[in-house]
């Protein structure tokens, strides 16, 4: 589903656990991973996000979400410490909190379990109505953070509804499915802030009696992405330039009599934390600390069809289109036609005639694709044959994505290659100047990657990147994976490999980089060659992607984290790319 988040030309105060003022709400890792359906989270997508268990004798039950606040407090709904079936209030002692954690039925290394010393619950609770829905809960020992764990902020600011409706939250949880089952995985959803008089209007009967003037808020779509049962408990967040706050805990929704499940086209009523600032002061010590700038730092814009043309090397009107409104973070795009320059080159076996996904491929024209020398060059069995088009997994013939309730179906769309050229320097030295051109039989309607203009330099100060493709790994599953990248020091890196015997190109055309080659918290393993380093420019209404390097070469061992990851810089290669398609198109 489309993300739509507002940035407004504010500043934001958020308050924080005292133990880590400056770094709440924001992410450590990174990583994530796209399936069909949408997608579930990895580990680190929401580490403020954690698991609430019930203790019935020797048995065990996942109950509510629960949010860091400090390394001490975490914050839930007031109904979560209760006993659902005797409506009793459980002690401390049957009560237990799991963070970092992303799948119920796996124990990761990295998820904390935590024993609670006591439970605060609001004085004012009311369970009839859930008002005053909120509670804190102490923990018996300190919260370790780490990639996986880390705390949210909390907003001081106006506490009206008025300042964020129609703006778009996250929530996120291991509610009931229609099934009355609960999924292993953690799921996430994005809901809109609705006002009051929509929220009233939509049933009056049912909000009258459970929504609270100043004290909650609803959201939701109303088409069927909702919480379920479940998620209560859990976080609604937003983004404000580089943190994430809390501003309100799932609280209730309108359940359907016929099936006892939460009605997904009623909207969900939330606590709302703004509110609750001073009750949440009392008991937990935090700290006015960290000061949010939101306004939107932009590039000039093209501001004719001419300019435009002009922006990227091949002089293309129509390039790299980001689908999400400005300032949506990387890390929270879906797939689904963000990314039509993303290809497959495969290669042909010539004993068992099956064709073979070999490396990745850039469009950057509407008939050439870029990708790694290496890919290139014929292998003893086998040889280029195609690329392909339009794929999100490689394990599947057919790609299904559920947004917003609409099932939408995918095939990828496989071009023949009639042409190739390598750069001439290729391997001089070993492993320099990696880059090939190939030309495709047909032009294709997919949307290229922008390239920078001559003289265009690299992004540096600050500028997130991101590298997209598939790993080579053994697992069965094989979707669309994505990470943020950071520029690596290319002096120190260049030190490095020479201890290893390999000599990298100081013209220009290699640069380093890191990301985190954890695939499931087990494993690490690469990209497949030539997965393209992305990064976004933005204008005053859109922004446009434009491809900085291709993944070349890492060392064997990802563990390693001293070896950065060595790409081919495009943009030291653009006068040799805009020959070859000025002379082939």
């Amino acid at each position: 589903m489309n993300v739509s988040l507002l940035v407004g030309a504010f500043v934001l105060s958020v308050l924080v656990g005292a133990e880590a003022a400056a770094n709440c709400g924001q992410k450590k890792s990174l990583v994530q991973e796209f399936i069909v359906n949408g997608y579930r989270t990895m580990a680190g997508s929401w580490p403020w996000h954690g698991a609430m268990f019930h203790r019935m004798g020797r048995t065990t039950t996942y109950a509510c979400g629960v949010t860091v606040l400090t390394e001490q407090f975490v914050i839930t709904a007031a109904h979560c410490t209760f006993d659902q079936a005797e409506r009793q209030r459980l002690p401390a002692s049957r009560v237990f909190v799991r963070l970092g954690i992303t799948n119920l039925d796996v124990s990761d290394r990295h998820v904390q379990q935590h024993s609670v010393d006591k439970i605060i619950r609001h004085e004012e609770y009311d369970e009839l109505v859930f008002e005053n829905d909120i509670a804190l809960i102490k923990l018996l020992n300190e919260i370790t953070y780490s990639s996986y764990v880390q705390p949210i902020c909390l907003w001081q600011g106006d506490t009206s509804l008025s300042g964020i409706v129609n703006q778009v939250g996250y929530i996120m949880g291991w509610g009931l499915d229609e099934e009355y089952k609960l999924p292993s995985d953690l799921n996430q959803a994005t809901v809109p802030i609705v006002s009051k008089r929509d929220c009233l209007e939509s049933d009056l009967a049912h909000y009258t009696r459970f929504y609270h003037e100043s004290k909650t808020f609803c959201a939701g779509y109303g088409n069927g992405t909702s919480a379920g049962p479940g998620d209560s408990g859990g976080g609604l967040f937003l983004h404000r330039g580089d943190h994430w706050f809390m501003r309100g805990i799932i609280s209730n929704g309108k359940v359907d009599p016929n099936t006892l499940l939460l009605n997904s086209e009623s909207f969900v009523v939330f606590t709302d934390v703004a509110y609750y600032m001073d009750w949440i002061k009392k008991h937990v010590t935090i700290a006015t600390s960290v000061m949010i700038d939101t306004d939107l730092v932009v590039a000039p814009p093209p501001s004719s069809t001419s300019e435009a043309m002009q922006s990227n090397l091949l002089g293309l009107q129509s390039c790299g289109k980001d689908q999400y409104q400005l300032g949506t973070p990387e890390e929270l795009k879906k797939s689904l036609d963000q990314y039509p320059w993303l290809a497959v080159i495969e290669h042909i076996n010539l004993n068992t005639r099956a064709l073979e996904d070999v490396c990745h491929g850039v469009l950057i024209h509407p008939k050439f694709i870029l990708t790694a020398a290496h890919c290139v060059q014929r292998k003893r069995q086998s040889q280029l044959r195609s690329v392909r088009l339009n794929d999100y997994r490689l394990d599947t013939v057919t790609d299904i994505f559920v947004t917003n309730g609409l099932t939408t179906k995918t095939t990828s769309d496989r071009i023949a290659i009639t042409g190739s050229s390598t750069h001439p320097n290729y391997n001089s030295p070993k492993f320099a100047n990696n880059i090939a051109l190939l030309m495709l039989g047909k032009p294709t309607t997919m949307t290229p990657i922008c390239l920078p203009p001559k003289g265009f330099p690299l992004p540096t100060a600050g500028k997130l990147f991101s590298i997209i493709g598939w790993k080579r790994n053994s697992r069965p599953e094989k979707p669309l994976i994505r990470n943020v990248v950071q520029l690596a020091d290319f002096e120190t890196c260049r030190r490095k490999y020479l201890r290893a015997n390999i000599t990298l190109d100081t013209s220009g055309g290699q640069l380093c980089s890191t990301y985190n080659h954890d695939d499931d918290g087990e494993s690490c393993s690469h990209y497949m060659g030539a997965a393209p380093f992305q990064y976004v420019v933005n204008g005053p209404t859109e922004g446009r992607y434009y491809l900085a390097a291709l993944s070349s070469f890492g060392h064997t061992n990802c563990r390693m984290d001293e070896y950065s990851d060595v790409f081919t810089y495009v943009g030291h290669y653009v006068d040799w790319i805009q020959e070859k398609v000025t002379k082939n198109q």
